[in-house]
C-alpha cells in the first residue's frame, strides 16, 4: 500500500460519507465493499477539478456466488469478487447529482457488457429490486435475451426462495 492507494481509499470515503444511503453504513461494510474493488481494480471514480464526484465499483461473479450475493448483499469475499463473468455493481455512490455521467462512463468502458444491481430506495433499505444495464454498443435484444437467461439461472438456483420483480 502506498499514498495513493489510501488518496482513493479517502476520495471513496468521503463520497459515501456525503451519500443518503451509505453514510450510515458501518466501516466494516466500507472495508467489505471498497478495499477488494481496490485491490481488484475493479472499480471507476470520477474526479472534477480535483474533487471525488462519483464511484462505483463491481464483482465478477460465478452464479454460486451470485445466488451467495443475492442472499446477503454483504457475503462476499476478496477471493468472490473475479471468481466469474456475471458482473454485479457492488456500490454506486454520486451524491451529487452525477449519476447519469458515470452511467455514460460506464457504457462507455463496458460497451458490450451486460451489468447488474440490486437498487435500495433510501426509505426502503431492505427491499430490494434486480435491475440491469447494458453497455452502449450492446443491442437491446441481445441484451434482453442474456438477462432473461441469468435470470432463468439464478431464479433455479436459489430454488424459488425469492420473488423479484423483473422490470
Amino acid at each position: 500500500m502506498n499514498q495513493s492507494y489510501f488518496n482513493l481509499l479517502g476520495n471513496i470515503t468521503w463520497l459515501w460519507m456525503n451519500s443518503s444511503l451509505h453514510k450510515e453504513w458501518s466501516c466494516e461494510l466500507l472495508a467489505r465493499n471498497v478495499i477488494p474493488a481496490i485491490e481488484n481494480e475493479q472499480y471507476m471514480l470520477l474526479i472534477d477539478n480535483g474533487i471525488p464526484i462519483a464511484y462505483c465499483s463491481w464483482a465478477d461473479l460465478n452464479l454460486e456466488t451470485e445466488v451467495k450475493y443475492i442472499k446477503d448483499i454483504s457475503s462476499l469475499t476478496p477471493e468472490e469478487w473475479q471468481s466469474g463473468d456475471r458482473r454485479w455493481i457492488i456500490d454506486w455512490v454520486a451524491p451529487f447529482g452525477h449519476s447519469q455521467l458515470l452511467y455514460k462512463k460506464m457504457c462507455q468502458k463496458y460497451a458490450d457488457t451486460l451489468v447488474r444491481s440490486i437498487r435500495f430506495q433510501p426509505n426502503q433499505k431492505s427491499v430490494g429490486k434486480i435491475a440491469y444495464f447494458k453497455g452502449g454498443k450492446l443491442d437491446k435484444k441481445t441484451a434482453k435475451k442474456r438477462f432473461d437467461t441469468y435470470q432463468e439461472e439464478l431464479a433455479t438456483a436459489l430454488k424459488n426462495e425469492f420473488n423479484f420483480i423483473k422490470k
